[in-house]
């Protein structure tokens, strides 16, 4: 009898189990700390799929048919915008019409690259950005899944929290930098909504892309500019090769680290563990 009793319960919470997965929301991404901040609003009522490889390059990605293919059935594709998906239009003619496609970057407001009118698109590199863009990520899931609204209400509230106090350890942590020496050199202009947030100066040495090349006289003047400044440090992305940008380091008697730009790599999967890592180097970087 007790063998029975334990078998029907057991086929019980089989079944719900079962169906708490049918009933999950089809979320699918174009970037890993867009399916990060899925996962944490979400919960179990979203059934996240992450179509970004996971040694891809930012800049050089475009959605195969196989990564279509593991889009279907999604309610929502989350893009980052601001110019990162060239291929939008391409994508949303490949979808079916139900499937919506939601540009979280459209809730940041634009920060632009020094002396220029050309917008950073890397807008994850603020968590006051990313607490803007949970903002229409809930939005967006509460639309899709009306009945799912108080568990959306509570990730989100949670998700948002979570940026406040990451912003709060990065200006804690930064105080150990003295002003005049919070310039933040890049290999590419990667850091405008993170200098922007924190009091920073940004100097990139290439363009917007990591693949971007800088012209010579371009070069020449970032390190004349290097020089008079005395940076301590230049941050290459973790992604890249450190060989070209710790060249320009030994130039100008600095050293080199690597910093999360584009917001990948697989050793730290959350924003909070990428957030985090960035402020550790970069005060490591200029403080020693």
């Amino acid at each position: 009898m007790g063998f029975m009793k334990n078998f029907t319960l057991g086929i019980w919470m089989l079944f719900l189990c079962a169906m708490g997965t049918q009933g999950a929301l089809k979320v699918a991404s174009l970037h890993p700390l867009l399916s990060d901040m899925a996962r944490q609003i979400g919960g179990d009522q979203v059934e996240v799929v992450n179509l970004f490889p996971d040694n891809g390059e930012l800049h050089a990605f475009e959605p195969t048919a196989a990564d279509v293919a593991a889009a279907a059935g999604a309610e929502l594709v989350l893009a980052c915008g601001k110019g990162i998906e060239p291929y939008l239009e391409d994508l949303r003619d490949s979808l079916p019409a139900r499937t919506r496609i939601v540009d979280l970057g459209a809730a940041v407001p634009e920060v632009y690259l020094p002396g220029s009118r050309i917008a950073d698109p890397h807008w994850w590199n603020s968590p006051a950005a990313m607490k803007r863009a949970s903002r229409a990520l809930r939005a967006a899931l509460e639309q899709a899944a009306p009945a799912r609204k108080t568990t959306f209400a509570k990730g989100q509230r949670t998700y948002s929290a979570q940026m406040d106090t990451l912003t709060r350890e990065a200006k804690l942590a930064f105080t150990a930098i003295p002003m005049e020496k919070r310039t933040l050199v890049c290999s590419h202009a990667a850091m405008s909504h993170f200098c922007d947030a924190f009091g920073f100066s940004a100097i990139a040495v290439h363009g917007i892309a990591q693949e971007s090349e800088g012209d010579t006289a371009s070069l020449a003047r970032v390190l004349a500019n290097l020089r008079a400044k005395a940076v301590p440090c230049l941050f290459y992305g973790v992604n890249e090769s450190p060989k070209v940008l710790q060249t320009i380091a030994d130039q100008v008697g600095a050293k080199a680290l690597p910093l999360v730009l584009d917001g990948i790599n697989p050793s730290t999967p959350t924003y909070a563990e990428l957030f985090r890592f960035n402020v550790k180097n970069i005060v490591d970087g200029l403080t020693r």
